[in-house]
């Protein structure tokens, strides 16, 4: 498989060959333009390529020799490396997914299911937010705009809705989106960011988020021009 710049770069840390393989099936099936899946079986190692390496995100088993993902992400955290993270967890692990998101993961896949539509859909939906990300307010966003409208314009409405600071059930009612999938968008936005989590478990929007807002307005006015 030869490395393409138009899918991503990806980091597995997988002690299991089979799933290894399974998601290099997954990857075939949603990346023809090309990807890099790097996998590694130990943690240690893993954390180290995070350091050291490009990588458009993580995806970490939870269960490794010697350090488990939730490990990884708390060491990541500690680092402020900013890389989003998909946690592979077992079946019945709920408390483990719901304390990763908790951490700053983006989202989490069981183990047995990855092939399933909603795993894909997940990986596919990170690809989507980061591919916007790493975009300018240029031509290449603008004509993606005329595309695709569901990324953009639930970061748009999320950040609109948290102007003044907003509670997440509020968040979640204005946004017409279930908790999960919300989640997954004020995780990269916070990891961003373009939105702030208080204490008192409010979000607001930062100046970096309201100038995001002003950039995809101004590049909408062009569109309906």
């Amino acid at each position: 498989m030869t490395e393409q710049k138009e899918g991503p770069r990806v980091l597995y840390v997988e002690d299991n060959n089979v799933d290894v393989l399974v998601m290099k099936r997954v990857f075939e099936d949603l990346f023809p333009q090309g990807y890099e899946l790097v996998s590694t079986p130990l943690g240690s190692t893993g954390l180290s390529k995070i350091r050291s390496e490009y990588f458009d995100f993580v995806i970490l088993d939870y269960n490794l020799p010697r350090m488990t993902g939730l490990e990884i992400l708390e060491e990541m955290k500690k680092g402020d490396i900013s890389i989003p993270v998909i946690l592979v967890t077992g079946q019945g692990d709920d408390e483990i997914a719901v304390k990763a998101l908790k951490m700053g993961a983006y989202d989490y896949l069981v183990k047995g299911k990855l092939e399933e539509k909603e795993s894909r859909l997940s990986i596919l939906e990170l690809w989507d937010l980061v591919t916007y990300m790493k975009q300018d307010t240029g031509a290449d966003l603008l004509s993606s705009l005329t595309q695709k409208r569901t990324t953009i314009d639930v970061i748009a409405d999320i950040l609109q809705n948290s102007l003044y600071g907003i509670g997440k059930t509020t968040l979640v009612f204005k946004s017409n989106m279930n908790f999960k999938r919300i989640e997954k968008y004020l995780v990269f936005l916070i990891t961003k960011g373009f939105l702030r989590h208080d204490q008192n478990d409010k979000y607001t929007t930062t100046e970096d988020g309201k100038r995001l807002i002003k950039a995809i307005m101004d590049l909408k006015a062009l569109l309906n021009k």
